[in-house]
């Protein structure tokens, strides 16, 4: 099997080729063994020998030249036309006359010529004999004679074996199809170049850049050229590309980030447990300071790992939802009453909305742990004196979770990305005021709400607040008792 692209196109062009002649040649030996068109060209060229040799014997004739001159005439003519001639006696219907030295037929009847009925004949006489002349030794004979008055009795025959359907295709057909075949081929070769040139050019780019990417430079673009195809691979091998160069960065990133979250804490665990360890932490209130600052600063570590955990099986489709019919408002009201001392503490005003009950099919742990990540992430980033509202509703066959609050907002330009993974915001917003945050809440938010078959949106207006809304499909049994309210942005 050829394995380069040019040679395959190649043998291809050469196989239909091949094919194609092969089917018109079956077909042109068919029309020639079932059509009377091959006898045409041998009758025709008997009709000119006998239109010459006849004016040559009338002029030989005319100078008073005897038998033997005569028959001497005629024997050239058969031997340069390579062609037999007889002369019947039309009285007694057998041939007198015979040009062959071998097998002569000289005695032999000439009679029964089929005339093929679909044949004309140009420049012949109405008293024209021609056709198919079978001898009684069982050979097939091609035969023209036109009456002379001045031959009296005699008629001359002009004869040749009747050509078979092999021989006419050879003769007038094979050449041509050869013809053909070598200018296709030429043809083929051309058209397998350039069609591989424009199609394996392409595709060597890419090998070169998916290379160049597998060895770890993300900048490699291909032109998107030649035919669609291409195109469209050249097109997805640069959107992956981008992605590639996209994630690793974020993935350097998380790694930076986390570490950096992970060193805080085990800096000020390793500080204060050392000073417990060498006594300078004696006095009650420093070792109850101590004892707190430990016992924070390994909740903060045990949630960031616990949120990359999340990730991780999130991402890998290891995390197990156990979905059941579960009312929103209801999480909504839980995630409240769980804020409400935050709230409280930060002195920002937490509103909950929920005017009825809404039921979804969720798992009640992960929906509690959205909402919550979003309220806590809308207390975090509003300032004292803020508002952040906590709404639920049903509009068009949705179930709407929404938070929102009074902060800075975000940037226009930080919305399409902010729940890639790995992605993190300018860092004073995502780290927030006190410096927690791991930046990666708005992930498992994104990857838990596609889990429930929902989505999450984000509209947001720098100065004036954001606002997180989650969309669950609604249960069939209560969209004919629920009125579609319009969204309230």
């Amino acid at each position: 099997m050829p394995r380069s692209l040019r040679s395959r196109l190649l043998w291809s062009y050469i196989l239909v080729l091949l094919a194609a002649l092969l089917m018109v040649a079956v077909a042109l030996f068919g029309f020639a063994g079932i059509s009377d068109a091959r006898l045409l060209p041998s009758l025709e060229r008997l009709s000119a020998i006998s239109r010459t040799n006849q004016r040559e014997l009338l002029q030989l004739w005319g100078t008073g030249a005897g038998g033997e001159e005569l028959q001497g005439l005629l024997f050239n003519t058969a031997e340069q036309a390579n062609v037999r001639i007889l002369v019947v006696d039309t009285d007694a219907e057998e041939i007198v006359f015979d040009t062959a030295t071998e097998d002569n037929w000289v005695g032999d009847p000439l009679t029964g010529v089929e005339r093929p009925q679909t044949l004309v004949l140009a420049n012949v006489g109405r008293g024209s004999i021609f056709g198919t002349f079978i001898h009684t030794n069982g050979s097939r004979w091609l035969v023209f004679a036109e009456p002379n008055p001045a031959l009296g009795r005699g008629l001359i025959f002009y004869a040749q074996p009747e050509p078979t359907a092999g021989e006419f295709f050879n003769e007038f057909f094979l050449r041509p199809l050869v013809f053909a075949g070598a200018l296709a081929l030429l043809l083929a070769v051309l058209l397998a170049a350039v069609i591989a040139r424009s199609v394996a050019r392409p595709l060597g780019t890419m090998a070169v850049a998916a290379e160049a990417v597998a060895r770890g430079d993300y900048d490699q673009r291909v032109p998107q050229e030649g035919p669609d195809e291409v195109q469209r691979v050249a097109g997805s091998f640069n959107s992956m590309a981008a992605q590639v160069k996209a994630t690793q960065q974020a993935q350097r990133d998380l790694v930076a980030n986390v570490s950096h979250d992970l060193k805080t804490p085990l800096t000020a665990i390793t500080g204060w447990s050392q000073a417990l360890l060498d006594g300078a932490a004696d006095a009650p209130e420093e070792r109850q300071r101590a004892a707190r600052t430990i016992h924070d600063e390994a909740n903060r570590m045990a949630r960031l790992v616990n949120e990359l955990l999340d990730l991780a099986r999130l991402e890998s489709g290891q995390l197990q939802i156990a979905k059941r019919r579960v009312d929103l408002s209801e999480i909504m009201a839980d995630v409240y009453r769980s804020m409400l001392p935050q709230a409280r503490a930060r002195e920002i005003d937490l509103h909950l909305d929920t005017p009825a009950p809404l039921t979804v099919m969720g798992d009640s742990d992960r929906l509690i742990q959205i909402f919550t990540n979003l309220a806590n992430n809308a207390l975090t980033h509003t300032p004292t004196g803020g508002t952040v509202k906590l709404v639920t509703r049903a509009v068009d066959g949705w179930i709407e979770g929404i938070v929102t609050d009074t902060g800075p907002g975000l940037p226009e330009e930080e919305l399409p990305r902010i729940f890639e993974r790995f992605y993190r915001l300018e860092k004073s917003r995502a780290r927030g005021e006190d410096g927690r945050g791991a930046g990666l809440g708005l992930a498992i938010v994104n990857e838990l709400v596609t889990a429930h078959g929902g989505h999450v949106q984000v509209s947001s207006e720098v100065g004036r607040g954001t606002a997180f809304m989650v969309r669950l499909p609604m249960q069939s049994n209560q969209r004919e008792i629920l009125p579609s309210t319009p969204p309230d942005h």
